[in-house]
């Protein structure tokens, strides 16, 4: 005979099931409550006014755009006078023989400056000579003359001009014309007198039309902020029929002294 079981109880896993799927529902829920505020806190990140993001990002990218404008336009200025003015093998030669003329003007300046003051020191070894025997008079007199040398010394060391010298057997006579913000001087190239002087760029056109063209010629010496003038100027004076040449000066050059115009200092 089989034996029966007494009143024993079945053994159920129903409440340990239970608990295990709540548990992963409360875990979903919050998982789910997170993905939804981080999707609000992105898009409110996204739809945030202009005028709450930083100051000092937005200072940095305006001072950015400016610096960029401002490249722009001196780019723009710089491919514009490029584009105007057309180097070619005569204007680099006659700037390579202007340049070496004034190396050898700078050297014998120099020498005359050596010659000077070698005069200056045998003069004040006489002077101690021969004190007993000057004047007062004598020994204010040297002292100006010493005075006037030393200033013409420092004024020949400080200039900042650029010399062009006369072509020898040149036909015509040449006049350097310096093109400047506020005026436009013309001299003869060589002549050691006061230039012409002339307040626009008609009044000198109206002096030129009492030159002749047979006998003299241009050389524009032409500075950056003097392009525009430098172009109409010189189509005018072809259309007159006279020889135009030119030639560039940085803008704190000069090359025509306003008292011994385009001579010799």
């Amino acid at each position: 005979m089989s034996r029966r079981k007494g009143n024993s109880v079945p053994f159920s896993l129903f409440a340990f099931q239970d608990i295990i799927t709540s548990v992963t529902g409360i875990i979903l829920l919050i998982t789910m409550m997170m993905a939804v505020e981080l999707v609000q806190n992105m898009q409110r990140a996204a739809s945030a006014p202009q005028e709450q993001k930083s100051p000092a990002i937005e200072g940095t990218l305006r001072g950015a755009i400016e610096e960029n404008t401002r490249e722009i336009v001196r780019l723009e200025r710089l491919l514009e006078e490029t584009t105007t003015i057309r180097f070619d093998g005569d204007a680099l030669r006659r700037r390579l023989a202007n340049l070496s003329a004034a190396t050898a003007e700078l050297e014998k300046q120099t020498t005359r400056i050596e010659v000077t003051q070698k005069d200056i020191e045998q003069r004040k070894a006489e002077l101690a000579k021969q004190s007993k025997d000057l004047t007062p008079e004598s020994i204010e007199k040297l002292a100006q003359e010493q005075r006037e040398i030393a200033q013409l010394i420092e004024a020949m060391r400080q200039a900042n001009r650029v010399i062009f010298n006369r072509p020898e057997g040149a036909a015509k006579s040449p006049w350097l014309v310096e093109l400047n913000s506020d005026r436009i001087l013309a001299a003869e190239m060589g002549a050691n007198r006061p230039p012409q002087a002339f307040a626009s760029a008609a009044e000198f056109l109206m002096w030129v039309g009492s030159q002749n063209n047979g006998a003299i010629y241009f050389v524009i010496l032409v500075k950056p902020d003097s392009i525009e003038t430098f172009a109409s100027l010189r189509q005018e004076l072809q259309d007159r029929q006279f020889e135009v040449g030119y030639d560039l000066l940085r803008a704190d050059q000069t090359a025509i002294d306003p008292n011994t115009g385009a001579g010799a200092p």
